[in-house]
């Protein structure tokens, strides 16, 4: 070949997915499609595998990654169903990533603290008085531990969800515990912080709600999350 001369230029060829995730989101397309509900049966697995032109076990392994994930759930004896939405599945995956780097948990906590201040207003908008009654149940819990330097996280985990329960948002309660659970099995053990101050920041974000002051309340939250990004600052490498 002449120097003047050039070799065609060729595409280059993008690897094609493997044909089960193929098949999960044919299955998601047609969940979708068809408008199929929780609790609503899928197709047998056989229909399923005609409808799509695969073999039977292409379509196995696809339903096997949907209940991973979450979409689908097999009920013995009985089939295939839709699933009702839930973040539970990320769960597993979420501390994993998260304890790849100290960056990683940073983030989560700053958009934990965003979403909770953002949203105090509106909570503070629809709390009824048996709400705050059930949160100053639960603050005297954690105080009467702190006084005796014994982990409440069970308590601080009930007082975040009793706070925006009154929303009716039940996806917003399920990423906010979402938010808690990868956070407390990721974050690194808590050294020198005194239950009792935390105690106080907690009962000075019920006192911010009461207050109807929405300015004050969501800097009582930020305030909240200033020693836990502390915490998390710390301990970075």
């Amino acid at each position: 070949m002449s120097e003047t001369e050039q070799e065609p230029a060729f595409r280059r060829l993008e690897p094609l997915p493997p044909l089960h995730k193929t098949v999960q989101e044919e299955i998601r397309h047609y969940i979708i499609k068809q408008d199929l509900r929780p609790g609503d049966p899928l197709k047998p697995e056989a229909e399923l595998a005609r409808l799509f032109g695969v073999s039977r076990n292409s379509v196995r392994e696809a339903v096997k990654a949907l209940e991973s994930t979450g979409v689908l759930e097999t009920r013995r004896g009985s089939g295939v169903y839709i699933k009702d939405f839930s973040f539970t599945p990320l769960l597993d995956n979420l501390p994993y990533g998260l304890m790849q780097g100290r960056r990683a948990l940073g983030e989560l906590v700053a958009l934990r603290k965003a979403l909770e201040a953002g949203m105090i207003a509106d909570a503070m908008q629809a709390i009824t008085p048996q709400r705050i009654a059930g949160l100053r149940d639960v603050l005297a819990v954690m105080g009467e531990r702190a006084d005796r330097g014994e982990d409440f996280a069970d308590q601080d985990r009930e007082f975040h969800r009793l706070l925006f329960a009154d929303l009716g948002n039940e996806m917003l309660l399920q990423l906010f515990d979402l938010f808690w659970q990868a956070y407390h099995r990721a974050a690194p053990p808590v050294h020198g912080r005194d239950p009792r101050q935390i105690h106080r920041l907690h009962a000075e974000i019920i006192e911010a709600v009461l207050s109807g002051d929405a300015e004050r309340a969501r800097e009582a939250v930020r305030q909240h999350y200033v020693g836990i990004e502390e915490r998390v600052s710390d301990s970075a490498p």
